[in-house]
């Protein structure tokens, strides 16, 4: 079911500390939210804001970080319209790949495979995301995953 009174809206600097907000309820890292070289988005039902989902931008490939669903806002496929799209948004830009790193969950259904981390560190080595990695001497923890981008359907 999804929910039609929630609309999505590129996030500005100035929606900063809403995007930070609405991820650190949902359980996740906002370092480096809104860094120059990404792009995030709000959900928000009337003027509340339930969700929040950025990409950091690479060449040629994007991180997806973050994608955060409130639980007020649980279970109305919002969490699948922001993820999906972020891989359109990336498909636009003419993306060959998106990445993620995720702690649960099975990305498959969103058309996501397991790959090794190296993959990810190599492709998107100046991402804000990966910098706050290495700059901390740190592993990102759980499982590494891809979604290869068709480029040909994106230009159509």
């Amino acid at each position: 079911m999804t929910d039609q009174n929630v609309q999505i809206r590129l996030a500005g600097p100035e929606d900063k500390e809403t995007v930070t907000r609405v991820m650190q309820e949902a359980g996740l890292e906002t370092e480096a939210a809104l860094a120059e070289g990404t792009t995030y988005w709000i959900a928000t039902r009337g003027n509340q804001p339930v969700g929040a989902i950025g990409l950091e931008h690479g060449d040629g490939a994007s991180l997806l970080r973050g994608a955060a669903v409130l639980p007020s806002a649980r279970g109305s496929g919002l969490g699948r319209r922001l993820v999906m799209g972020a891989v359109q948004y990336a498909q636009g830009r003419g993306d060959r790949a998106i990445y993620m790193f995720s702690k649960g969950g099975d990305w498959s259904s969103f058309g996501f495979q397991q790959v090794p981390l190296a993959v990810v560190m190599g492709d998107l080595p100046d991402a804000p995301q990966i910098r706050a990695y290495r700059a901390r001497s740190e592993r990102p923890g759980g499982t590494t995953w891809m979604r290869p981008l068709d480029r040909a359907a994106s230009k159509a």
